[in-house]
Order: C-alpha cells, then structure tokens, then sequence
C-alpha cells in the first residue's frame, strides 16, 4: 500500500508543491495560538516514529491547510489513499525536523516566515482571504506551522547538496534549464478563416515574410501583420526568457542552434512554417538555476526518503480505508471496506512543482505556434 499510494500521488506535498497561493493574504499572526493547541492536543494517536507520533488532530490541522494551499486537492481529502500518503508526509516531515540541525531548523524557519510575508502580507485582502481561510477551517499559525515542517524537512537535504552535485545535474540536462528569448511569424496550415493550405502555400507566404525583414522592415512589425500564432502575434512574435524544453522539436532546435540575432530559414512543424529570430539565449549555470536545481535535488531526496527509508522509521500507523456502499436491500452496516485501496480517482498530475515557496506556479507559455 505505502509504495503504490507514494507513486500514485507523486510528489504532491514535497517540498514547494503546496506553496502556491494566487492571491496574497493578510499580515502575520503570532505563533502563541498554535503552541496552545500543541500543548492541549489529547487526540487519537494515528502514527508513531522513531522520535514523535502524529495525533489526529495534528492530521485534520495539515490535511484542511494541504486543501487550502492546493483547493484543486480539496476533493481527495477524504479518499483513503490520499489520506494515508499525507499521513506519510506527516511522518516524514516530523522525522526529518527532528533530525535537523538548528542551523537547518533556522534556515527553514526563515525560509517558512518569508514565505508567509510574500504571500500573506496584502492587508488590502485581509476580509477576503479571512474568509477562504474560515471555509477551509485552517488559521494562519497553522499555515505557518505547516510551512515551517516543509521548508525545514527540505533544508535538511538541501543543506547537504554540493556545488559539484548541481553541476552534474546542469550538464546531465542542459536543455531543461536553457531559456531564450525569441521572435517568430508563424504561418499556419489553415488561413484566418480556417480555409486549407497547402503546405507550399505556407512555404510561400513564410518565405515572404523572411524577405520583408530580410529587406530591413522591423520583424515585429512583421509579425503584427502576418503570425498567426494568438500567442506572440500582437507582441511582436516576441517570447521572452522562456524554457526552450517546451517547445516542439524543430522549433526547439533552432531556438538551441541559431545564431543569435540572425533570421533563419522557414521552419516546419505541425502548426506551419516559422521565421525565427533568436534574440539572446542562457544556457549557463546562473545563480537562479543554481537555486532551482537544488531545490530540485532536495525534492528528489525527499522522494527518495519516502519510497526507502519511510517505513523503516514507522514504527505504527493507522490505515484509512474506504467504506464500500451497501448494495440496494443490502441491511449490512458492518462498514465494509474496498478490496483495492488504490482503485481510488486520482487527479491529473500535472506540474507538482516544486519550488522553495515562490516557483509552484508555471511560467511556461503553450500556443498555437509552438
């Protein structure tokens, strides 16, 4: 059960894949609140590890935040496969913050109240946020508390990854971090008003374009007047800083292997032909790729930590399971359970990104064009 529910819901709740919020929140509340339901927790016992246990209470607190901080989850919340993965999260997570240095521990915690004052600190949204917070039955200082466990479960980890240990995973995917800036006229294989072309039609009118900004007419100019990608048309063809692994094939290549500043031949993809001018390209180890892959690393760990090390520091844990609806006539009410946990819906999967807390949110653009 723990290994097919850890690889059915990924890596949901590592760390950055809760922390994304589209809104900002009102300022910090103090932490007073939150050690005084520690202290008067008397609830159900549902795990137990090698230093702490995991009360109910402790559990409803996290899983009412999860569904906060990720409502397109709020649903799972009572599906008893998602259920007994955040329970494992919550072992983890307490494990590991009790391993932590308190050098690890105050570089998480800093991390967490950053966190906080990023996305809590509009008073302007205060009345609106309140209230989301009130339907989800979570406060701030449980917020905080969860995001303390996070970043310091991440820190434990993260504090131990080398600079030679990102470099090797630069070089081992450089593509996934090179990003470009980079103008394009797309003529796609159907015409404004959804009329076929030809695939020598397209050509034709691609090549007409390059000879317009080969003649020296501003090639945004151009691709105001001739892209038919939605995209970048009224922008001057213009895609800025942009992850160059989300394109497809043919245009990624060019974008990779153009000369900069140059205006390449016509290139085909499935949407049409494209004139492509690279305007710059980063593919270094810059100090915000340095920060994104050790984060990534520090995920990773996390994973890997759940998936070999979890059980072996689990010393009990209650099971949640589904209760089956009784068949029509059907006068049981013993609560029979499902044979197949695992049956449960799942969501799409998606992007769980993780982040340290700002990067949850994809900036990757998807269009007609490319």
């Amino acid at each position: 059960m723990m290994q097919s529910s850890h690889k059915k819901w990924g890596k949901l709740a590592s760390l950055g894949a809760v922390a994304v919020l589209s809104f900002s929140v009102l300022a910090a509340c103090g932490d007073k609140a939150d050690d005084t339901a520690k202290v008067n927790d008397d609830s159900k016992v549902l795990a137990t590890y090698d230093g702490g246990q995991i009360t109910e209470e402790q559990f409803n607190n996290d899983l009412n935040v999860f569904g906060f901080l990720r409502p397109d989850y709020a649903a799972y919340k009572e599906v008893s496969d998602f259920k007994n993965y955040m329970l494992d999260i919550q072992i983890e997570y307490g494990y590991l913050n009790n391993k932590a240095t308190a050098e690890q521990k105050e570089a998480g915690t800093k991390q967490a109240e950053e966190w906080m004052k990023k996305s809590f600190g509009d008073a302007d949204q205060k009345e609106q946020l309140q209230t989301l917070m009130d339907e989800a039955g979570v406060t701030e200082a449980q917020i905080r508390d969860y995001m303390v466990k996070s970043f310091v479960a991440a820190e434990y980890y993260e504090s131990g990854i080398t600079d030679a240990d990102i470099q090797k995973k630069f070089d081992e995917n450089k593509e996934t971090y090179l990003t470009a800036s980079v103008r394009h006229v797309l003529i796609g294989l159907k015409d404004a008003e959804g009329k076929e072309r030809t695939d020598a039609e397209a050509l034709k009118l691609a090549k007409e374009a390059k000879a317009k900004i080969d003649g020296g007419e501003d090639f945004a100019k151009v691709a105001e007047e001739m892209s038919e990608d939605p995209g970048s048309a009224s922008n001057g063809g213009l895609y800025e800083d942009a992850a160059v692994s989300q394109w497809v094939e043919p245009f990624k290549k060019a974008a990779m292997e153009q000369k900069i500043g140059v205006v390449g031949d016509p290139v085909k993809t499935d949407y049409g032909y494209h004139v492509i001018k690279v305007e710059s390209r980063t593919d270094t180890l810059t100090d915000e790729v340095k920060e994104k892959i050790r984060k990534e690393l520090a995920s990773e760990k996390l994973s890997a930590f759940m998936e070999n090390e979890l059980a072996k520091v689990t010393k009990s844990k209650e099971e949640f399971v589904d209760e089956e609806t009784p068949a029509a006539g059907d006068a049981s009410t013993d609560g029979a359970v499902t044979d197949d946990a695992d049956k449960a819906a799942t969501p799409d999967q998606g992007a769980a990104t993780d982040e340290s807390g700002e990067a949850g949110t994809s900036t990757e653009t998807k269009t007609d064009g490319k």
